[in-house]
């Protein structure tokens, strides 16, 4: 598509797993001509490990808490604009949401309903981590949205259905990054 005439602004991609933020995040990149970042693969090339590896070896205590330094690391290496994509227990902990105001003008929630999830990370569920003590992927994803939905909601300036294709997706938000100009 290529960088089309947009103010610089940061955009901030957030929502639960399976949304997209990881698929969305460098095409959207490429078409504002912005730097991409993706704050879980950070963490993992920090750690040298994947997120699960982490999580079992340590605890999440230990990865929200790496994930918050390369966070702040990120932020203070990058004061320009981005585009970046959060896991949905970023937003969730709290701790960062009013640097995520400040630095990022577009906040997109990536709204997945918890029905589709499964669908989109079945053969991932080995390299993700349980969060909850559900007895099932279908029932975690339903208790994280009742957790997140609100949090998500909230820090959101444009909530957007994760359903369609990443294609329609792309097309969409570039649409309304061009009239947000």
């Amino acid at each position: 598509m290529g960088g089309f005439a947009v103010n610089k602004v940061s955009i901030l991609l957030h929502g639960p797993r399976g949304a997209g933020k990881s698929t969305l995040g460098p095409l959207l990149a490429d078409d504002m001509d912005l730097p991409f970042f993706d704050l879980d693969r950070l963490v993992e090339s920090r750690a040298g490990l994947r997120i699960h590896e982490i999580v079992d070896t340590e605890d999440w205590e230990r990865f929200r808490s790496l994930e918050r330094r390369v966070f702040d690391d990120l932020m203070r290496r990058n004061s320009g604009a981005m585009v970046l994509a959060v896991g949905g227990g970023f937003v969730a902990e709290g701790e960062r949401l009013g640097v995520l105001r400040q630095r990022f003008a577009q906040r997109i929630w990536l709204d997945l309903p918890p029905a589709f999830q499964a669908d989109r990370i079945l053969d991932q569920t080995s390299q993700r981590p349980k969060l909850t003590q559900a007895a099932n992927w279908d029932q975690e994803f339903a208790v994280l949205d009742r957790q997140r939905r609100p949090l998500d909601e909230a820090l959101a300036t444009l909530r957007v259905d994760a359903t369609p294709p990443v294609q329609v997706l792309r097309a969409s938000l570039n649409q309304h990054l061009r009239s947000a100009d």
